[in-house]
């Protein structure tokens, strides 16, 4: 069963945005089959495969999302945290300068796409397995 307390153990084991692949495992054998992350209310919305829904703050801080979104801009945070340059909330803050208000991951599919606010598909971008 899915719990906000394995959800934080999980979540708060992330050193830095580098580790994403590390904490999308452990959440995967939590069970977790996907989730959003909301950039302007630093809010999780985790799902498995029942349908069970959990909402945590977790290590989330709220961010202000820019009015226009640019793909360049988010290409570029993305980068920024595979390579181990900033932290979730540097990340978060590159992703509302972007004009992300959200993303959702994929954890079947393995597979993280970040949203504008109509919706539309601006980045995605494929999880590393490790």
């Amino acid at each position: 069963m899915l719990t906000k307390e394995t959800i934080m153990q999980i979540a708060t084991s992330e050193a830095n945005a580098g580790d994403f692949p590390k904490v999308v495992q452990g959440f995967k054998a939590a069970g977790v089959t996907k989730y959003d992350y909301i950039v302007a209310t630093g809010m999780y919305v985790f799902y498995d495969a029942e349908g069970a829904k959990v909402e945590a703050q977790l290590n989330g801080i709220p961010k202000e999302v820019a009015a226009e979104s640019s793909v360049d801009a988010i290409t570029d945070a993305i980068k920024q945290a595979q390579a181990g340059k900033v932290d979730f909330e540097k990340f978060c803050a590159l992703a509302g300068q972007a004009g992300v208000p959200y993303w959702h991951a994929d954890l079947v599919g393995m597979l993280v796409t970040y949203k504008d606010r109509n919706d539309a598909v601006l980045k995605a971008e494929a999880i590393p397995n490790e």
